[in-house]
């Protein structure tokens, strides 16, 4: 949409054969120039963008994944959800929403909510009040005196150059990142699992979850 824009602002009023027309057949006004470039700056202070993971096990595609990051000025948010349905001894359905907002790199607020076979889990929510992080699940509270400026979700996003650890929402505590090869890394959850998570420019393209009874690829489309 944005470049879309900035070419046309180009075309209909900057280039030269067409300032030249203009000039002699329909003066351009200052006015609509300056609302065209008003509606792109506006545009550009709330810039969205967009991915889908088809999410496979043993090569069936078993669900799908959307990330969206969205920023506004100092603000960043983020959002996933996932819809995944399979079966393993009985029929399990799936459905999660992940949402975090950051401030100037710093992580304000995350939720992750999970819906298994109908059954909504406890919530979880990360919140900075105080000076300090609040860490909510269910009706039980702790805290965590440690900035957060990279979570789980900026995985999608960004890849972890130079980072040594990084918060998990869902378990509410920073984890080791260990880096297995070239734009290549590896998270160890306290669960004992683990996820691979394969970037190319910047971007991540490929994530395995590693679990004890199954492999899940989740594929960039």
């Amino acid at each position: 949409m944005i470049p879309a824009i900035i070419i046309w602002i180009c075309k209909k009023y900057f280039a030269p054969k067409t300032f030249t027309k203009f000039s002699s057949q329909n003066p351009v006004n200052p006015k609509s120039v300056a609302i065209a470039l008003f509606l792109f700056c506006s545009l550009s202070s709330a810039f969205a963008q967009q991915s889908k993971f088809n999410i496979k096990r043993n090569g069936e595609l078993i669900g799908e994944m959307y990330f969206q990051q969205k920023s506004e000025g100092e603000n960043t948010y983020l959002t996933i959800t996932s819809k995944v349905q399979t079966r393993f001894v009985f029929k399990i359905n799936v459905e999660t929403e992940d949402q975090a907002h950051f401030k100037n790199g710093r992580l304000l607020t995350s939720n992750v909510n999970r819906v298994v076979n109908g059954s909504t889990k406890e919530a979880r929510k990360t919140s900075w009040v105080n000076n300090i992080y609040q860490l909510k699940t269910g009706d039980k509270i702790s805290t965590l005196n440690q900035p957060i400026s990279y979570n789980m979700m900026l995985l999608y996003t960004k890849e972890p150059v130079n980072i040594s650890e990084i918060y998990s929402d869902n378990f509410q505590c920073f984890i080791p990142i260990q880096k297995n090869g070239a734009h290549q890394y590896r998270i160890k959850l306290p669960d004992g699992n683990y996820n691979d998570y394969h970037f190319e420019n910047g971007i991540c393209k490929l994530v395995v979850v590693n679990h004890s009874l199954y492999t899940i690829r989740m594929e960039r489309v």
